[in-house]
């Protein structure tokens, strides 16, 4: 026997007699001694077991679901059993006992059904309450959960959880919302201001306080203290209210005997553009090194030297220092272990000096005279380096100057002459070392002196 998913009625001790017969509704015409009636005690058509046993005819008897009508008669609406094979039984006239009572039938399915759901519900998980207490979860630890209108197990590996080692296990990719540098979508509890927060589209910042410190822009371009500059790897900027002193510190710490730190900024592993060095554990050299070598030292004393002896120039042809401040002024070896010495002036040279010496005079530099005007240009004195190869060319000494402009070759190291590459064509200028230059007029000058004192 089904049970039926609606209420059924319930009243003890209702039992009535009855004398109709046939297979429709039966009329109850009184109580039996010491039981209740229908009436008065059972609702109009609200469902309830009956059971109706023929006194006259005792073999016949029916026993199912059924309701009292307006009339007061037991409809009969669902035979679970009866003396006809379980089907509707043709009740012949005489006196029979109506009666409100569960059946035999009504009992069996509802002990199976409590059997079959004491099963099931032991297949389920208990109360959770019911659970043992554990502090971590594993990864194919489940938890039931709620999907449409059934239940699934869902694995903590999905979900969020704490493992053995303390740590909090994120099962797949964490997307936040994109938060602001007040708001960061990822912070601290204690500090709910400061943290990560998405600065814009595929750009990354970093707040603490509530403000922006750090930024990473979608190219990688990294800024501190302020947006990332274009084409700008890495910035770093403090706040115009900062009352601080270093802008950016990088500090190794001595490991194992390793006295040199490096700061390199290199297009690959192999070949450094630049390269920052220090060395030794206190106040050591710091060197410059550009393309894997080094090209120059500051010392802690202050001396700054270049990366190797008299291997590197300062300045060149085409970009030249202004003007060099100096306390005393320039040493230059003259330490004759140097030297192979061809020895004194000849005529020729002695006369070019003296030649050269006319050649002195005052000079304005011709940008000086585009940027301050001739009244503002201030008078150098000295010579014109053209004038002097052409003295030295006219007594045999060098090649002269071409048609092009190119001087020839010269073995001396007063002259001087380069020429490069820019602004699409080739440039050159010619120049002179004038320490040089002024010993040998000064050569020249004692030449003439003692030929006029020997003619005295």
């Amino acid at each position: 026997m089904a049970l039926p998913c609606r209420p059924f009625f319930f009243a003890d001790l209702v039992r009535e007699l009855c004398q109709e017969g046939g297979t429709g509704p039966l009329t109850p015409t009184g109580a039996v001694p010491g039981h209740r009636r229908f009436a008065g005690n059972v609702p109009i058509d609200t469902p309830f077991h009956y059971a109706i046993a023929g006194v006259v005819h005792e073999g016949q008897w029916e026993a199912g679901l059924g309701r009292i009508d307006t009339s007061g008669r037991l409809v009969r609406d669902t035979v679970a059993a009866s003396s006809n094979g379980g089907a509707l039984v043709d009740f012949a006239p005489g006196l029979k006992t109506l009666a409100l009572t569960v059946g035999a039938g009504w009992f069996a399915a509802t002990d199976a059904a409590g059997a079959a759901l004491g099963v099931s519900v032991a297949a389920k998980q208990p109360l959770s309450t019911g659970h043992d207490a554990v502090a971590s979860g594993l990864a194919d630890d489940l938890v039931t959960v709620r999907r449409s209108g059934g239940w699934v197990n869902l694995p903590l590996a999905a979900l969020t959880y704490k493992n053995a080692v303390g740590a909090y296990v994120v099962g797949g990719v964490l997307s936040c919302s994109s938060g602001t540098a007040a708001a960061p979508a990822i912070s601290f509890g204690s500090s709910p201001a400061t943290g990560l927060f998405r600065a814009g589209t595929d750009i990354l910042g970093v707040a603490t306080g509530g403000v922006e410190r750090v930024r990473v822009a979608a190219n990688g371009d990294f800024g501190i203290g302020s947006t990332a500059a274009a084409n700008t790897r890495l910035l770093v900027r403090s706040s115009d209210s900062d009352a601080m002193q270093v802008i950016a510190r990088f500090q190794t710490t001595n490991v194992a005997g390793n006295d040199s730190h490096y700061l390199t900024i290199a297009a690959d592993p192999t070949a450094n553009l630049v390269q920052l060095a220090s060395t030794g554990t206190s106040a050591g050299g710091f060197t410059f090194v550009a393309g894997s070598t080094e090209r120059l030292r500051l010392l802690a004393a202050g001396t700054l030297q270049p990366g190797a002896d008299n291997g590197q120039t300062l300045g060149s042809a085409s970009f030249r220092w202004s003007v060099v401040y100096a306390g005393t002024g320039t040493i230059n070896t003259s330490d004759m272990r140097d030297k192979t010495w061809r020895g004194g002036a000849t005529a020729a040279e002695l006369h070019a000096a003296r030649r050269i010496a006319a050649e002195l005079g005052f000079f304005q530099w011709n940008d000086a005279i585009a940027e301050k005007g001739a009244a503002g240009a201030r008078h150098h004195f000295g010579l014109r380096a053209q004038a002097v190869w052409a003295i030295m060319a006219d007594e045999g000494l060098v090649d002269p100057i071409g048609a092009d402009g190119r001087p020839g070759a010269t073995p001396y190291a007063f002259l001087c002459w380069d020429e490069w590459d820019a602004d699409g064509g080739t440039q050159m200028r010619f120049g002179i070392r004038p320490d040089q230059l002024a010993l040998f007029l000064i050569a020249g000058q004692e030449a003439r002196i003692a030929a006029l004192e020997a003619a005295a």
